[in-house]
């Protein structure tokens, strides 16, 4: 069975606290950036002219167009939850996000792919039924180059479905 087949098996099939396993990467979501979309977010958030202005972005410290760190962190919102096997997360919620870090300009014309590596793992004392899942997530542009990273973590429901234990039995408090 190839990826693909695979993938499409797991489209839209649920994804529990459960079905992680730490130390296993997903690739997520793939996203290119316009000169259009970096004005357009800019104009409204962080107006700085190599942000909203080509012809003074070419003779800024970055020789043109560039996203600012806002939008770079609304892509990454977006394209971590889209994982390329389909499967849907099932997140209670957001819990935070740790050493976010902008490595390289991302340029108009870029297209960023998504990579979360799964960090840690465990169960919440405080949310019977959930897990909290702790992930090191990067944006690489087409150089195949790293151009953000950040420390995000989730709660994350457990199967309802499953007899998985103390992990995740709601009632539990672990």
């Amino acid at each position: 069975m190839d990826e693909q087949d695979v993938t499409q098996q797991q489209a839209g099939r649920p994804f529990y606290f459960d079905d992680y396993v730490q130390g296993q990467e997903h690739a997520a979501g793939v996203h290119t950036v316009t000169a259009a979309e970096i004005i357009s977010f800019a104009s409204q958030w962080d107006p700085q002219p190599f942000h909203i202005d080509e012809e003074v972005a070419k003779k800024s410290a970055f020789q043109g167009l560039t996203a600012c760190s806002a939008h770079i962190f609304s892509i990454f919102c977006s394209t971590s939850q889209r994982w390329q096997s389909g499967v849907v997360q099932q997140a209670v919620a957001g819990l935070g996000f740790d050493e976010m870090r902008m490595l390289k300009p991302v340029y108009a014309g870029d297209t960023l792919r998504c990579f979360s590596l799964i960090d840690s793992l465990r169960t919440s004392s405080s949310r019977p039924g959930c897990g909290i899942v702790g992930y090191l997530t990067r944006l690489e542009n087409q150089h195949g180059e790293t151009v953000f990273s950040i420390r995000a973590a989730s709660l994350i429901a457990c199967d309802p479905q499953r007899d998985t234990g103390a992990d995740c039995t709601p009632g539990a408090d672990t």
